[in-house]
């Protein structure tokens, strides 16, 4: 092992764990002394890994209040060092050290909270791609509707939850009171981010969720008018479906018509 892999190896240890055989490599130099001047790289370390965990997930610190946020960030800290050169996906293993994790795991409202949180920022940092506008399905001849298949922005994603983590982090975002904790089964959410940058997010019903699934995994319109009619008359079924394409078309989750 080279002397600066050794070095760069001793020093990690000493971050991760507290091992202190760098310590006989540092000069002890006045004014500061050689364990000042470890400590200070130590809580640095800390710090900015607290720092990027603050930034990526303000409404989950308002909701578990200081005490429980330091519980957190101490433990997940202690059990994730950062293994990125990038702070960016930090914290993606959160949700489910949350999950694992009392007393955070007996309330699944927090660690979906988290995880919506992670949602959120990887709809904002999505590639930039162009989008499909209404007129070019307008302009489809009725011939080619059947093999229409989509393809989505990067930053579009279904997401389901079984609590009410959503309207809690709405009601600490607009600076009031979050409702108590409550299980929603099968509740689905839409999140994407729209053509002014910012990300954004609504509720989606199961008719509209099971169509995006079908379309994001592949299908066509042909497929999607099979899955209404589990619903609807056969004569409704295509004004249905082309509604549901058009409402994404408008708020910029198309990215590209594939005609087949």
């Amino acid at each position: 092992m080279s002397s600066l892999h050794s070095l760069q190896t001793e020093f990690l240890a000493f971050l991760l764990s507290g091992d202190t055989r760098i310590a006989g490599e540092i000069v002890d130099q006045a004014p500061v002394g050689r364990d000042t001047r470890l400590a200070i790289y130590a809580n640095a370390y800390r710090v900015r890994l607290r720092e990027t965990l603050e930034t990526d997930h303000e409404m989950l610190g308002l909701y578990l209040g200081d005490d429980l946020w330091d519980r957190m960030v101490n433990g997940y800290i202690d059990a994730h060092p950062s293994p990125y050169r990038s702070l960016r996906q930090y914290g993606d293993a959160l949700p489910e050290w949350l999950r694992s994790h009392p007393p955070f795991a007996d309330y699944p409202q927090i660690a979906e909270l988290a995880h919506f949180e992670r949602r959120l920022l990887v709809s904002f940092d999505a590639a930039d791609a162009s989008r499909a506008d209404t007129t070019e399905l307008s302009a489809l001849p009725a011939a080619r509707w059947p093999g229409l298949r989509l393809r989505f922005h990067p930053g579009v994603q279904p997401f389901q939850v079984d609590s009410n983590c959503v309207e809690i982090w709405e009601a600490l975002k607009a600076g009031h009171t979050p409702p108590d904790a409550a299980m929603q089964p099968d509740s689905r959410w839409l999140l994407w981010r729209g053509e002014d940058r910012l990300t954004q997010f609504r509720s989606l019903p199961a008719e509209e969720s099971a169509l995006l699934h079908h379309f994001l995994a592949g299908g066509d319109f042909a497929g999607a008018c099979e899955l209404l009619l589990s619903a609807h008359s056969e004569g409704s079924v295509p004004q249905i479906a082309l509604e549901i394409l058009t409402g994404w078309l408008g708020i910029g989750l198309v990215r590209e018509l594939v005609i087949e």
